[in-house]
């Protein structure tokens, strides 16, 4: 009796063996989504921005003047990057982005009898990134330079009417974080908050005189959300 149960036990355990190779490649273990490789998108947001004309010894008394501005609104732009997933599913890459935007304030200009108006026309980063991928989730943050097109103008009641005083490229640093998801192996979606110290540059036309110290900063926080295609 004992020899044909090993005979039989023999005769099966290849049968066995066979069975669950079978069941193997028929039900394989997906595999995580891959971050790495170029990608390309469009992005959208809200921006507040803080800016302050400064003119030194133009006030009353000879005291500064300081006319604050808080522009904000709307941007859309473009974006370019590239990732790369380690073995430990952490995720480097580099990204740049260009934002076209209608950012704008209105304020006054204390004891000149006038208005100030501000307009952001475009701003953009060179920015790396670095994040941790939890499958399709990838949260990181990212931290750059940045550049952005500011002018400013004097608005009077006289002949001259509209007076730019300003309209320069200010060039700064941007820091941020956000979160992806990436609901197809191609698209992937996007939030994002940013915050941009674009510097402080002098005034393009003197005020009063050539020896006058006066320049206008600019800052910006925007949330934006956008799109990505992953090639």
């Amino acid at each position: 009796m004992k020899t044909i149960l090993l005979a039989t036990a023999f005769i099966l355990a290849p049968v066995g063996m066979a069975s669950a190779a079978d069941i193997n490649e028929t039900s394989p273990i997906a595999a995580d989504y891959d971050w790495s490789g170029l990608y390309a998108g469009v992005h959208f947001g809200y921006v507040a921005g803080k800016s302050n004309l400064f003119i030194a010894g133009a006030g009353i008394g000879g005291t500064d003047v300081n006319a604050p501005l808080d522009p904000d609104g709307f941007i859309g732009g473009v974006h370019i990057g590239f990732n790369q997933e380690l073995a430990n599913r952490f995720v480097l890459g580099a990204e740049a982005d260009i934002a076209y935007s209608n950012v704008d304030a209105v304020g006054t200009f204390a004891g000149a009898g006038a208005l100030l108006d501000s307009e952001l026309k475009w701003s953009g980063s060179a920015r790396l990134r670095a994040g941790y991928a939890f499958d399709r989730t990838l949260p990181y943050i990212t931290a750059g330079v940045a550049a952005a097109k500011y002018e400013m103008n004097v608005i009077t009641g006289g002949p001259g009417g509209s007076i730019t005083i300003h309209d320069e490229t200010h060039l700064g640093w941007t820091v941020g974080a956000g979160v992806e998801h990436a609901f197809t192996d191609r698209w992937i979606a996007r939030v994002e908050y940013r915050y941009s110290d674009f510097g402080k540059k002098d005034i393009s036309v003197p005020l009063f005189g050539f020896g006058t110290v006066a320049n206008v900063d600019l800052k910006t926080q925007d949330l934006r959300v956008g799109l990505s295609y992953k090639f």
